[in-house]
């Protein structure tokens, strides 16, 4: 019997002055990139995939119809902090209080419940992570594994069970991992985002390629400003990699985000939401 393989698609929405290079720029930070964000849910609406918006709280006022607009189309609404800081800047009591509100407020707000997070700059620890669990989340998905991210540590999964490819669970809580692979025997995130955006895209698209046929979990992220058909402007101050950064393949991207869509329809992969592969991964988790 053929495995059965999943694919989530996800975007973490937040504001260009959110962006941790232009916000050191302190230049322009009013520049709106949220066509980024429509681009997107076109995108993946064409395909006819239910994606996940991990969203900062404090842009929802901004957001408002937009989100709604997801949310009655089926997709699925998420947190990404209240203000977009490094989760482990923030005291554990801070974040507990307002990630509590942002959560039911956003759920009253648009008559959804908020379930999944995923931190800024894929930024949480252990003890952030119980916090979650205590607040009723029922997954999290900020686990990226890659050491030379700026704002991540090691995380300790004592006590979780892993029940599937890249997902770990602790009773009703799940801990969904962003994907890697190796490139020259070092392991490299292949989940999107700059990660994939920057690099050479006949080799990166190969990377993708490989990742998908010998897996069956594949997430996908990006922001907003990547998608943007803005022009994004030229800062003086910044460093020469952090303009590279902004500025490189945004124009290709969403061409190359939608050869991964076929790439995955051809391996035979299953578009689901974190919510509908929870489910699933505890059903088969019972049956064992």
């Amino acid at each position: 019997m053929r495995k059965e393989k999943y694919a989530i698609f996800t975007m973490d929405v937040e504001a260009f002055a959110d962006t941790e290079c232009v916000n050191k720029a302190r230049e322009n930070l009013e520049l709106d990139v949220l066509d980024g964000f429509d681009e997107y849910v076109n995108l993946l609406d064409k395909h006819d995939i239910k994606g996940t918006f991990f969203t900062v709280a404090d842009l929802v006022p901004q957001m408002h119809q937009r989100i709604d607009g997801i949310v009655q189309n089926g997709h699925k609404l998420a947190l990404h902090g209240v203000k977009h800081v490094a989760t482990l800047d923030i005291d554990e009591q801070e974040f507990r209080k307002s990630l509590s509100e942002a959560k039911d407020s956003l759920g009253k707000m648009f008559n959804t419940e908020v379930v999944g997070f995923r931190a800024p700059f894929f930024s949480i620890d252990t003890n952030r992570l119980n916090i979650l669990k205590e607040l009723g989340f029922q997954y999290d998905s900020s686990h990226l594994g890659f050491s030379k991210a700026r704002h991540t540590v090691q995380l300790d999964f004592k006590g979780y069970d892993q029940v599937h490819t890249g997902i770990l669970k602790d009773r009703d809580f799940m801990e969904f991992s962003l994907c890697k692979d190796e490139i020259l025997g070092m392991p490299y995130p292949v989940s999107g985002g700059g990660y994939i955006r920057l690099g050479n895209w006949p080799f990166m698209k190969s990377i993708v390629k490989r990742y998908i046929h010998k897996n069956d979990y594949y997430v996908f992220y990006l922001h907003p400003f990547e998608l943007t058909k803005q022009k994004i402007p030229f800062f003086k101050n910044m460093k020469m990699r952090d303009r590279y950064y902004l500025q490189h393949g945004i124009k290709t991207y969403a061409k190359h985000i939608e050869q991964i869509i076929v790439m995955l329809k051809k391996e035979g992969y299953r578009f689901v939401t974190f919510e509908e592969l929870a489910q699933i991964v505890s059903a088969e988790a019972t049956c064992r």
